[in-house]
């Protein structure tokens, strides 16, 4: 435990790497040690394996649980605060390590759907003292609050605001910087609120930056291509539409290899579509046609 949390404290991937490696060894002669599985979970969210931090919380969440029901039968029953807090700590770190992993990898909603399923079970000693989610994991209010302005921005766009749906996004935007896919989604669904105002040029900008905080965010490669095709150039709408059918084909290729025939067949259907717009591109961007300057004043 000593060695993992020097390895830990010099904060680097390849140290979380060999701090992991010494957790293994030490969990198997210590296999339900709270302070061995908290570590672990430390290593691999330092790591940003969010996937597996939430695994492996929830996957010992129950036979903590189990453990602590055990142990504090086999004491007295009169047991003072901190006591029921010790024995509740369980529960805390891996509820925020959850809620961290889901906000790093913008899933939001699912951190908030977490969080209202714990709500109610809140340790007894927590809720005599009117303790919160939002006290006992901070980041659970940032998350209510960014899922807000979100929603109050679709809601506007959806009802033409579009002036406030721009302002709602920009919110969130200023008030988070770490979750990178959900800024991301909302540079997204701001350029598209520019774009409904006639404002190309700052959707293309907020396209460009959804890109760089997610690569891999097909709608919004999508939607700067078509807002090149509006100002007619072709050549940028070609080069985004070549890096969209390169997405598409590799999730094709994942599809493939899972069940789910109309899941597959969706993914197949806009590949090729894609492709056909591809061609289209290409094919205007060979003629030379010069910019739609009007449009983008």
């Amino acid at each position: 435990m000593k060695q993992s949390a020097e390895f830990l404290q010099r904060r680097s991937s390849s140290d979380a790497e060999c701090a992991l490696g010494v957790i293994a060894e030490a969990l198997m002669i210590g296999t339900c040690s709270e302070k061995l599985l908290e570590t672990k979970a430390d290593a691999l969210f330092m790591l940003r394996k969010y996937e597996e931090v939430i695994q492996l919380c929830e996957q010992t969440l129950n036979s903590a649980g189990s453990n602590t029901l055990t142990t504090r039968a086999c004491q007295s029953v009169n047991l003072d605060s901190s006591d029921l807090q010790r024995s509740s700590s369980f529960r805390l770190w891996r509820w925020s390590l959850i809620v961290k992993s889901y906000f790093h990898l913008g899933r939001l909603e699912e951190a908030l759907d977490f969080l209202k399923k714990q709500e109610g079970s809140l340790p007894v000693m927590e809720r005599s003292h009117n303790k919160t989610l939002e006290s006992l994991i901070p980041l659970a209010g940032t998350v209510r609050e960014l899922l807000r302005h979100k929603a109050a921005g679709n809601e506007a766009f959806q009802s033409g605001k579009h002036a406030d749906a721009i302002e709602h996004y920009t919110t969130a935007i200023l008030c988070n910087v770490e979750s990178r896919p959900f800024a991301a989604i909302c540079f997204c669904n701001r350029a598209a609120a520019y774009r409904a105002m006639g404002q190309i040029t700052d959707a293309i900008a907020d396209c460009s930056l959804a890109m760089a905080l997610d690569e891999n965010y097909l709608k919004a490669i999508s939607r700067r291509a078509t807002l090149f095709e509006m100002i007619r150039d072709y050549g940028q709408a070609a080069l985004d539409l070549r890096r969209l059918v390169s997405l598409l084909t590799k999730q094709v290729e994942e599809k493939a290899n899972q069940s789910g025939q109309s899941d597959k067949m969706n993914w197949i259907n806009e590949l090729k579509q894609t492709q056909v717009k591809l061609s289209v591109m290409e094919e205007e961007s060979r003629k030379e046609i010069t910019l739609n300057m009007y449009l983008i004043l």
